[in-house]
Parts: structure tokens; C-alpha cells; sequence
């Protein structure tokens, strides 16, 4: 099981000071709008690798505008306790993200591949199917991260390749050997993070092929000429079919000043599987269903991969969704062995969880008393 033991916040977001130690492994999260509900799931969030479920910069962090601010969080895991550390530091350079893992420091969270996987939605995320391919992107690394999480670090090493290319080909293009190695280096942390999308999409597949209770079964593929590549050819094979390509596009992106082809471009699709009907179509009510459907189907998986589940972090999750599928949500979150965490104005639309969860109410960064 992976459970949530102690949190303490120090001058993050909202909150001051904080320490909060969840009796429960089912909380239910209560408040007006800006209570705090919604940071305190960001705080655990950048407990587990990556930037976090709103993916702010670290000068959005502070209370009211402090550079210097602190999470850490005490888990259980395989029944073993578990110390993270997060927070910033001002430096000669501005402030710096710094990791503790264990009291030992890291020099990022894309080494915690102990860490506690987790998976989160946002009343923002609602908007996922109608937006941009980037927010889709993300949402299917978090899911990746938590069944390999390694591919944190293949997607940093890939994203600092493109970087150093992008400014080589507007500051020095004739540079063609280094331009040559960047190429090589991207080629190969990309076919590696198309890899670990294309294992999880298809488990994925045969997860939420079936419905759940009022949750539709969905289809799920990806959209990625690398990700295509690989399911016909050996890897090495695609590495250099994808370093011949971004040679050839060299003086097309030095003009348009970017890198048009990679996987930083492809995109995550979800259908009713019944109908065929793309997300993107549907109405939000179905976005909705699809999206938790997705988030249901994925615990299942992880927990069959690594025998526990992802912390759950359910930000406002019964917007949009019908008596039936609220019923089926609410049923499905008892069962789990780790730590789920759902939020809403009222508690009253929780009902049904009264004896299986630890209700709190926060008001302006603080619990009130139960």
C-alpha cells in the first residue's frame, strides 16, 4: 500500500505553516474556492517526479511572493516509511528547486524513482480534449511516469538535446558534427520515450476496453509517427530513421526556430469505445466520464505492474458528471489500497463515502476543527 502518513507545508501557496497528518487513506477535501484544496493536492504533487499538477514556474510558488518556501511529506510504501523533501532556495542565480529523498539530496526529482507515484485531475483538465496536443502530452507522461519511472528521465534528457540543437542552429548552423550529435542524442531518448507510450497506451488499451459500473469503455491510441515506426521496426532501426530525418529539416527549423518533428509533438487520443466517438467531440459530461474512466483504468494497471496503485488526486471530480457516474466514481475509490484524496465545495455530493472516509473543511490555508 502507498499512503500519505504527515504533510507539512512552510510558506507554499496559501499556507504558512501547515502540518497535517490523514487518518484515513480515503479524505474528503472540502472549502469554499480558495481554501487551499486545490494546493494542497499541488504540494503532494510535487512530491512525485515532474513540476507538479499546475506546472507552475517556482516564483508562483511562495506565499505571497517568497522565494523561499518548503514541502515534505512522510509516505508508507511496501509498509516501509519514506521522507521527501521539495522546496526553493534564493541563490547568486535566483531561486533554486532543491530534493531530498530519504534525507539524502538529489540533484532532481527525475531521480526519485522511489517516490510515490501519483495521478491527479483539475477542473482545467476538463478543457483536455478541446485544447492543444501539449496538455494531452502531459497527461499521458504522468500516467507513463507511474508505471516506469524512468521515463522522467528520458523525457529531461530529450527536452535538454532539443534545447542545445534549437540554439546551435540560430547561433552557429555550420556546426554539423555537434548539430550531428544532439540529432544522434535526441533519436535515441526519443524512440526510448515513444517506447514507454506506446507499453502503457496498449496496456492501457486492455484496461479500459471493458466499462466500469456508468464509465464507458474507451478506446485509446496514440498519434506519433515515432510511435507508428515502432511498432514495424526494431528500435535502432527507427533511431536512425529519425536522426536522417531531423538532419534533413535543419534549415527548416532554424527558420521557424523550433524543432517541427519529435515526440514533443505527438498527441494522446481517447474514444467511447462503443460509439468511436473522439473526446474531442463529446460532450463535457462524456469528457469527464472519459477522462476518470482513463484514471481508473490506469490504477488498475499500475497496481497490477508495481502491486500498489498511484496516490489518487481528485481535484473537484464530481463536476459534470451524472447520478450514475458520481455513484460509480464514489464506489470505485473505497477499494483502494493508497492514499485518494477528492475535493469539492460541499460535502454533501460525498455523501455516500460517510463511513469510509475522513471528512475536513479548510478555510484560508487551515483545517477547521472537525
Amino acid at each position: 500500500m502507498q499512503r500519505l502518513l504527515r504533510l507539512t507545508l512552510t510558506q507554499f501557496r496559501n499556507y504558512k505553516r501547515l502540518t497535517w497528518q490523514p487518518d484515513s487513506p480515503l479524505l474528503v477535501l472540502t472549502g469554499a474556492n480558495g481554501s487551499g484544496k486545490t494546493n494542497l493536492l499541488e504540494a503532494i504533487s510535487l512530491l512525485s517526479p515532474g513540476r507538479g499538477l499546475r506546472a507552475a514556474p517556482l516564483a508562483q510558488l511562495g506565499r505571497n511572493g517568497s522565494t523561499t518556501w518548503g514541502i515534505s511529506g512522510t509516505f508508507e510504501i511496501d509498509g516501509c516509511p519514506v521522507e521527501i523533501g521539495t522546496g526553493a532556495q534564493p541563490g547568486a542565480e535566483g531561486s533554486r528547486r532543491s530534493f531530498l529523498f530519504n534525507g539524502r539530496q538529489s540533484r532532481s526529482a527525475a531521480g526519485w524513482e522511489e517516490a510515490p507515484a501519483a495521478v491527479w485531475i483539475t477542473p482545467q483538465m476538463d478543457r483536455l480534449f478541446n485544447e492543444g496536443a501539449s496538455g494531452r502530452r502531459r497527461f499521458l507522461d504522468r500516467l507513463v511516469i507511474a508505471v516506469t519511472p524512468q521515463h522522467t528521465r528520458e523525457l529531461a534528457a530529450y527536452d535538454r538535446a532539443m534545447t542545445q540543437r534549437n540554439r546551435l542552429l540560430q547561433s552557429r548552423f555550420g556546426e554539423r558534427a555537434w548539430l550531428a550529435a544532439l540529432e544522434a542524442t535526441m533519436a535515441q531518448h526519443a524512440v526510448a520515450v515513444a517506447a514507454a507510450r506506446n507499453d502503457v497506451v496498449h496496456l492501457l488499451a486492455h484496461y479500459a476496453s471493458t466499462a466500469l459500473g456508468a464509465f464507458p469503455a474507451i478506446q485509446v491510441h496514440m498519434a506519433c509517427p515515432i510511435s507508428d515506426k515502432l511498432l514495424q521496426q526494431p528500435a535502432l532501426a527507427v533511431e536512425d530513421w529519425l536522426r536522417t530525418r531531423l538532419e534533413s529539416l535543419r534549415e527548416h527549423d532554424r527558420t521557424r526556430g523550433r524543432t517541427s518533428f519529435g515526440v514533443h509533438r505527438s498527441d494522446f487520443l481517447l474514444a467511447d469505445f462503443q460509439s468511436g466517438q473522439q473526446a474531442a467531440l463529446a460532450s463535457t459530461g462524456q469528457q469527464k466520464a472519459l477522462l476518470l474512466g482513463i484514471i481508473l483504468a490506469h490504477a488498475r494497471l499500475v497496481e497490477d505492474r508495481r502491486n500498489t496503485p498511484p496516490l489518487l488526486l481528485l481535484d473537484e471530480p464530481l463536476v459534470h458528471l451524472d447520478a450514475g457516474r458520481r455513484a460509480t466514481l464514489l464506489e470505485s475509490v473505497r477499494s483502494f489500497r493508497t492514499t485518494v484524496i477528492l475535493t469539492g465545495t460541499d460535502a454533501e455530493p460525498f455523501a455516500d463515502l460517510k463511513s469510509h472516509a475522513r471528512f475536513s473543511t479548510l478555510q484560508q490555508g487551515a483545517f477547521l476543527p472537525s
